[in-house]
Order: C-alpha cells, then sequence, then structure tokens
C-alpha cells in the first residue's frame, strides 16, 4: 500500500509568515525567521488508493505440517487487487520531523491459482480460486523526514501497517518504506514529485478457515518506482496524485487533505 508525505518544505517567501509564534512545530520559528515558510503543522485528509498485487504462494501447512508433496513450492500465485479508503491524520512536531497514522476499510479482491499433485498421471493440476472476495480493517502508525533547499525538497516516509482480515482470521504486516524528491513549480503550489516504494509484507501467511488451521509463504517484489503531481490550494487544502509500478505491483494513490 502507497503510504508518501504529502506536505513537504515550501518555497521562500518575502512576507511575514502568519505562523510566527505558533507552538508547533518546535523550533519553527527559527526556521521561519530566515524566510521559509513551513506546512501548518497539523493535517488531516482522505486517503485512496488502488493496488494490484501479484504474489507466489509455497511452503503450505495444514494444522502445522507440511503439505508440499501435495501443494509444491513455485506451483502456486495469487493476484490481489485491493481498494482502500481510509482518514490520515499527520503533524509536525519539528520543521523537518512530523508523525501520522490512518485507519480505513480495504476490499481485496483475490485470484488465486494453486498447484495441486497429480501422483496418478505425475503432473501439476491447478485449482482456480478467482473472485475470492475479503474485507480487512487496515490501520498505520508512521513518521515522516522532510529537507528543502529553494525549489527542490525530499521526503523519506517510514510505515507500520497492520491488516485484519475479516472472516479468514489472518492478520498481516507490512513496512512501507517511500523515498520521494520532488520540485516546486514557482509559486503556483504545484509540486512534481518522483522516487519509489519499499514494501516488505508479513512473508508468512496465517489464518483459519472453518475448522482448517493453515499457513504459507507469500512472497513478491518489494520495490516499485513513483511518480506523481501535488498541488496545494487556497485556504491551505491540498492534494496529491501518486501511481506506482513495479515487477509485481502496480497502484494509484489519490489525497485530498487540510491543513490546521
Amino acid at each position: 500500500m502507497a503510504l508518501a508525505n504529502e506536505s513537504a518544505v515550501s518555497s521562500h517567501l518575502k512576507v511575514k509568515d502568519e505562523d510566527f509564534g505558533r507552538t508547533l512545530p518546535f523550533f519553527g520559528d527559527r526556521v521561519r525567521s530566515v524566510g521559509i515558510r513551513l506546512p501548518k503543522p497539523i493535517g488531516i485528509s482522505l486517503f485512496t488508493h488502488q493496488q494490484e498485487d501479484l504474489m507466489n504462494l509455497s511452503d503450505f501447512k495444514v494444522h502445522g505440517e507440511a503439505v508440499g508433496d501435495l501443494l509444491p513450492d513455485g506451483a502456486s500465485q495469487t493476484v490481489n487487487t485491493t481498494s482502500i479508503i481510509a482518514v490520515r491524520g499527520d503533524v509536525w512536531l519539528l520543521p523537518f520531523w512530523g508523525f501520522n497514522a490512518m485507519i480505513g476499510k480495504a476490499i481485496t479482491t483475490s485470484d488465486i491459482s494453486i498447484g495441486v499433485n497429480d501422483l496418478i498421471n505425475d503432473n501439476i493440476a491447478k485449482l482456480e480460486l478467482n473472485g475470492m472476495a475479503t474485507t480487512s480493517t487496515i490501520t498505520s502508525i508512521g513518521t515522516t523526514l522532510a529537507y528543502g533547499h529553494k525549489q527542490f525538497f525530499t521526503t523519506i516516509d517510514a510505515q507500520y501497517v497492520s491488516t485484519a482480515v475479516s472472516g479468514v482470521g489472518v492478520d498481516l504486516d507490512a513496512l512501507v518504506v517511500t523515498p520521494l524528491v520532488g520540485f516546486n513549480i514557482g509559486d503556483s503550489g504545484w509540486k512534481v514529485v518522483v522516487g519509489g516504494q519499499y514494501q516488505d509484507y508479513q512473508r508468512q501467511l496465517k489464518g483459519q478457515f472453518a475448522d482448517i488451521r493453515f499457513s504459507a509463504k507469500q512472497t513478491s517484489s518489494r520495490w516499485s518506482t513513483m511518480v506523481g503531481m501535488q498541488k496545494e490550494f487556497s485556504d491551505n487544502w491540498e492534494a496529491s496524485l501518486m501511481a506506482q509500478s513495479g515487477k509485481t505491483r502496480e497502484g494509484v494513490t489519490f489525497m485530498l487533505g487540510k491543513r490546521f
């Protein structure tokens, strides 16, 4: 999932900043005194994300017992298409260091292909389970570092994401790291950003379906390339649109928020 900071260090202004004297971010007035405008310290936004992942499945176990003779490694995979809608909040505690949290819902549709050993004919039979839908609750906490110089800026955002899948007893954890560099297009409020995203999902998938306890190892490419645009509007509204593409992942993220 694409979880990147949407408010980076902005361009220089020649007028006194209206936020002089605010408590947050701490030491903010030292930065404002040299003519650098900081983003409003508190933000809340609507977060939407669409992502398609190809994951290879291996090391199947049922009730803790390996079933590799029946379900061989390298013969199974799943294509997951996930839609997320969430509310995200963030706060800058220092001019270059902020924290954020998010909670939302995800709907995932999975097309699963299970390779089963045909012991009689000595080949692999495919069991196709298409359109399997699940609903999940997603929560995350994270931190962001930012730096800007003239029209250029860079951010690196790290998120710990927890996903609880309803109905099958599956809980998944992930580390998502998003380094970005960007360019402010004059005083237009538009920004161009490029970078990448690292998604390190929990490798071991565990759950229970009816009375059957199962587990499997899942693997996919961890890095994807990101490119997008950000826009600052009047009254401290902001929006961003980011696209990502990788070896086993495609996605798009849209955020609309307001800063205070």
